[in-house]
């Protein structure tokens, strides 16, 4: 635990036997108790650690009376239902993100079967398909659900103590994304918008937009404005350079739109079939298809869906069914067919 800005503390959270190690919580102490931004999974090893980071400043999670989820997947949102039943906190987070609660960590049964049939009809072969239809199921039992006390749209003012956040609504990562700006002090709690060297996955799957490639470039431009000393991320470690790090990784995205462009080339192909061409996780470890695990091999293909739909809108790529499948393939291949 350190305090990061005068009276924001970062709360490492681990996260065993994630490569990402831990999630960054702050926390903010307010006129009523404190506010805690994002949560962790919900574990003991996970709540011990919140709990003495915690009394290195005299605090107990009894004192929390704010939780703000910068979005609902597992390691941000997990411990929040714990803490409320303790600390009766108040949840605040976006409408987007309350829709999908009961669907991802109450009755999972018609996501899953949606998620299958996605995947099939992108191309998933039949003997692969079952392991990477339930690949995130293991994080669930990491999750207590609860719905939100406060549904945020974007625009309120969060007050803690001396700061004003902002929130801003900020969709790509997650359909219900947001992030916390205060104007005054210039700083940014991002969550998993923007991190420091990592770029967030951005996938198109049943619960998310058409287009959420689109949504998260236009999500990175729109906080590429905002004047920012002090970017508080949910992974790594705080920076300073937003501006620099949005066009590295907008650079990126544009970068594996070439890359699936010259692997397409010629010829008509589902995402799966582009998807294992495709050299994943460069920020990190350079690895082909077969290296990565069953999860890390789902978000890559409908990461790579996200890519031929942003390219699909732009019109750079069409897109066709045959024999229960889509397809994608150039505009000028389809007029020589």
């Amino acid at each position: 635990m350190k305090e990061v800005y005068h009276g924001i503390y970062q709360l490492p959270i681990p996260l065993p036997n994630s490569p990402l190690g831990h999630i960054n919580a702050y926390l903010i102490q307010s006129d009523n108790g404190y506010l805690l931004v994002d949560t962790g999974w919900d574990t003991d090893e996970a709540f011990s650690a919140l709990k003495a980071q915690l009394a290195e400043i005299g605090a107990r999670p009894e004192e929390i009376s704010q939780i703000v989820i910068t979005h609902i997947h597992p390691d941000h949102y997990g411990l929040a239902g714990r803490l409320k039943q303790l600390s009766r906190a108040e949840i605040a987070l976006h409408q987007r993100e309350k829709e999908h609660i009961r669907t991802r960590y109450i009755n999972m049964d018609e996501l899953l079967e949606q998620l299958a049939r996605w995947l099939a009809t992108n191309g998933v072969p039949a003997d692969e398909l079952p392991d990477l239809q339930i690949a995130s199921t293991p994080v669930a039992r990491f999750v207590v659900p609860t719905s939100p006390d406060v549904t945020l749209h974007g625009g309120e003012t969060i007050t803690a103590g001396v700061f004003n956040f902002e929130v801003l609504w900020t969709p790509g990562h997650s359909p219900g994304h947001i992030v916390l700006y205060d104007s005054n002090r210039k700083i940014l709690i991002s969550g998993d918008h923007v991190l420091p060297h990592i770029t967030p996955n951005v996938a198109l799957h049943p619960q998310s937009s058409r287009n959420p490639l689109n949504d998260y470039i236009n999500s990175l431009n729109q906080i590429k404005q905002l004047e920012v000393e002090l970017v508080l991320p949910g992974h790594e470690q705080p920076f300073n350079n937003l501006s620099e790090r949005i066009d590295q990784i907008v650079s990126h995205h544009h970068e594996r739109n070439s890359e699936i462009l010259d692997i397409l080339g010629n010829k008509t192909k589902t995402a799966y079939q582009l998807t294992t061409e495709i050299i994943w996780m460069p920020d990190t470890r350079a690895s082909r298809w077969h290296d990565l695990a069953p999860l890390d091999r789902r978000l890559a293909i409908l990461e790579t869906i996200s890519h031929l739909e942003f390219m699909r809108f732009e019109g750079r790529i069409d897109k066709l069914s045959r024999d229960g499948a889509i397809y994608y393939q150039l505009p000028d291949i389809g007029a020589k067919n």
